[in-house]
């Protein structure tokens, strides 16, 4: 009897493993362009919030006749600097937050109050998309999710406790500034940009997103003063590099508060700088002090900032320095064009 073989069609190994590699090959390739494509739309959500906060900050300005202080201080005698409360509340009723700044200023009994517990807690417990950057990672904790990732800026100077007259950001740390006093033109002053959040761990240093304490300033302090030198802000940053044993990991930790390391930035160093960022003060436990605390962000290249138009641009990290002070000030008269 004649038996019948049915022949089945198969890969030899050689076959398969070529087809393996190339399928490899074509997932390498992919990869990348899925994670550009990825932070590509992660980058257009931050650039959005801070379009919107450019148009809050120009509806208050509109309602008001002036920005807000960066630090609008509580009206009892007894409140300290930092217990203040920070620009970002002001702007809630102008990003459709309003019946949250009316519990913080029912709670507050409006801003008299130094800045509480129970107001601490109410931002601690209430994250803002409007204020994270979804390129960058939240506050690792469980309780605290009011992170900041979007800061006003205060200018070309260390600011702080330094002479109001120096103070040539457009937000002023006490005294309101108008749109008239934008004298260099609202196409040529940032008005926001970014920062990162730490991660809470002062064991561990982290270069981008830690603040080293307790380094002395001795060169000048403001464009108003006479112009910070490269030389001066690199020398800083070597002494900073140098004192990063003494650091506090807890930037970009609440959105209500009026200090550096929380809501405000300066223009003194660049985008994403090499060093840490930096203060004068050898035991503030945030940016209640002199310094230098650079924009920063998680985008390649650069960071995004609002111009005070409302405009959104990309600033790189490359920017010359003297070019970057003169978008920091609003007022020193310089001569700038944006790259």
């Amino acid at each position: 009897m004649k038996r019948s073989y049915s022949l089945r069609a198969g890969f030899t190994l050689v076959e398969l493993l070529v087809v393996i590699a190339i399928i490899g090959v074509l997932v390498g390739l992919l990869l990348p362009a899925v994670q550009a494509a990825r932070e590509a739309a992660r980058r257009m959500q931050c650039s959005n919030n801070l379009k919107q906060l450019g148009l809050a900050s120009h509806n208050y300005h509109d309602t008001f006749l002036t920005f807000p202080a960066y630090r609008q201080k509580a009206g009892s005698p007894s409140a300290a600097d930092f217990q203040g409360y920070g620009p970002l509340i002001s702007f809630l009723p102008f990003i459709e937050q309003q019946a949250l700044y009316d519990q913080i200023k029912t709670v507050s009994r409006d801003f008299y109050l130094p800045i509480s517990p129970t107001v601490d807690n109410l931002v601690a417990t209430t994250p803002m998309a409007a204020f994270s950057c979804p390129s960058d990672m939240p506050f690792p904790s469980a309780t605290v999710r009011g992170n900041c990732n979007y800061a006003v800026s205060a200018g070309s100077n260390i600011g702080w406790t330094i002479a109001e007259s120096r103070r040539n950001g457009v937000f002023g740390m006490d005294a309101p500034t108008r749109m008239a006093m934008i004298v260099d033109g609202t196409s040529n002053t940032i008005l926001f940009s970014e920062h990162l959040t730490g991660d809470g761990d002062d064991g561990t240093y982290r270069q981008k997103t830690d603040l080293v304490r307790a380094q002395p300033w001795s060169a000048n302090e403001s464009t108003q003063q006479g112009p910070i030198t490269d030389a001066q802000v690199e020398a800083y940053g070597q002494a900073c590099d140098a004192g990063r044993n003494n650091h506090t990991s807890y930037y970009g930790y609440r959105w209500g508060r009026p200090v550096y390391i929380y809501t405000v930035f300066n223009t003194v160093a660049p985008p994403n700088w090499k060093y840490p960022s930096c203060m004068t003060c050898s035991t503030c436990g945030a940016g209640d002090s002199k310094g230098v605390f650079p924009a920063r962000s998680r985008h390649p290249g650069g960071v995004n900032v609002v111009l005070a138009d409302a405009s959104v641009r990309m600033m790189t990290e490359t920017v010359d320095l003297q070019l970057y002070h003169g978008l920091g000030s609003r007022n020193g008269g310089e001569v700038v064009t944006l790259p």
